[in-house]
């Protein structure tokens, strides 16, 4: 079995921090790759309120095809950023494997409704 090293753990956060991050479920309504960019694929999502945009590094794992219709975690109350000239209103929550190359995003299941907070 290949061992796996772990990150440190970061510094502890009071329950007050935790409860500032809005985490909801979203479904991905449109992806696309960014022309500007090697890495990004910017994704229209529905958060049960509004659509949004995300813009993602994960274009190396993912084809813009399999993110449609698929319903994942997203962090909303991120402070939007731009990337490539494209507003970020968001981020996916997604887990790296350096180790195999690979990235992960965290589907929520089907049942789950559409704005759903994840806590």
């Amino acid at each position: 079995m290949e061992e796996v090293i772990l990150e440190e753990t970061k510094l502890e956060i009071e329950l007050e921090d935790f409860q500032k991050l809005d985490f909801r479920v979203c479904q991905v309504i449109a992806c696309e790759e960014v022309a500007k960019s090697r890495n990004f694929l910017k994704l229209t999502v529905d958060d049960g309120q509004r659509r949004r945009t995300i813009m993602s590094t994960i274009r190396s794992y993912y084809k813009p095809e399999e993110l449609v219709g698929k319903k994942i975690v997203v962090l909303v109350n991120l402070k939007p950023h731009k990337f490539c000239s494209i507003l970020s209103e968001g981020m996916l929550i997604a887990v790296d494997v350096p180790e195999q190359d690979d990235c992960k995003v965290l589907f929520a299941d089907d049942s789950c409704p559409i704005g759903q907070p994840v806590s």
